[in-house]
């Protein structure tokens, strides 16, 4: 049987932060040869401000559609498994501290469930398939992932064998930095981190920026660290590496460990 060369759709996945937002202006302007069929956004229901901005912004400027999926509000699906009934296990990797004073941290799957799955969902829907019908196994898809060399130990496989991955900042050998300084004379609006509000690899820079800034997001946040605790006397969930609430937290004016070099999945913050 012969396997088609040529990707049958290439979807760019947009996370509308830096990295993947200039991957998209480039590939509208054609830097890359070829044009991607579609964007598809993964909306996890705790955006950011700027980013939900932004992203409606590339939306009216690129010229191939821009999809937006959802499973959910991973905010509000974290606290209920946390509570009452609930299975006791947030998706996301928070910090944990147990009744011996002993940290860790929990299991990540929140980008496979609120941002690889959908994307996965969407691409199979504009490939014509309804659910469960098998891919064809002459078929693939190309799916254009917005890391940069800087962050170059994040790249990873698909986990399905119909979705070939591929990173053009990298082949273009560009640095978040890079990607930075090729907005400067094209009027485009620069855009921000991608992450959700309360996600656990923010670095302090980032929330003293939102606790300056937006004070909304960071209250949202606040109220949210708090809530993870209510349940659970045994393992208690913090947003902070220092296990500490929230609203306590001395942050420090510096970069702090790349956390997001350890996502699971190599696509958020992009």
């Amino acid at each position: 049987m012969e396997i088609n060369k040529e990707p049958k759709l290439r979807i760019l996945s947009l996370g509308a932060g830096v990295q993947s937002s200039t991957m998209a202006l480039m590939a509208d302007a054609g830097e890359f040869g070829v044009k991607p069929d579609a964007a598809i956004f993964a909306d996890t229901g705790w955006e950011p401000a700027p980013v939900i901005e932004h992203l409606e912004y590339l939306k009216s400027v690129l010229s191939y559609p821009v999809h937006i999926v959802k499973k959910g509000n991973i905010q509000d699906d974290i606290l209920t498994a946390l509570g009452p009934g609930g299975n006791q296990f947030a998706s996301a990797p928070f910090y944990t501290l147990n009744e011996n004073g002993k940290k860790g941290m929990g299991r990540r799957q929140c980008t496979r469930e609120y941002k690889i799955t959908p994307i996965a969902k969407k691409i199979r829907e504009l490939c014509g398939l309804v659910p469960r019908q098998r891919f064809p196994k002459t078929e693939h898809i190309e799916v254009w992932v917005g890391i940069s060399t800087d962050e170059i130990m994040r790249m990873k496989p698909s986990r399905f064998w119909w979705q070939k991955n591929v990173w053009p900042l990298i082949d273009k050998k560009m640095s978040r930095e890079d990607c930075l300084k090729w907005y400067e004379g094209k009027g485009f609006k620069i855009p921000v981190k991608s992450a959700c509000i309360g996600c656990p690899f923010h670095d302090d820079n980032f929330w003293i920026d939102m606790k300056n800034n937006r004070p909304k997001e960071f209250a949202s946040a606040v109220e949210f660290d708090k809530k993870m605790r209510m349940h659970n006397p045994k393992v208690k969930n913090f947003v902070h590496r220092k296990c500490v609430p929230l609203d306590e937290v001395k942050f420090k004016n510096d970069e702090g460990p790349d956390l997001f070099n350890n996502e699971c999945e190599g696509m958020c913050g992009v």
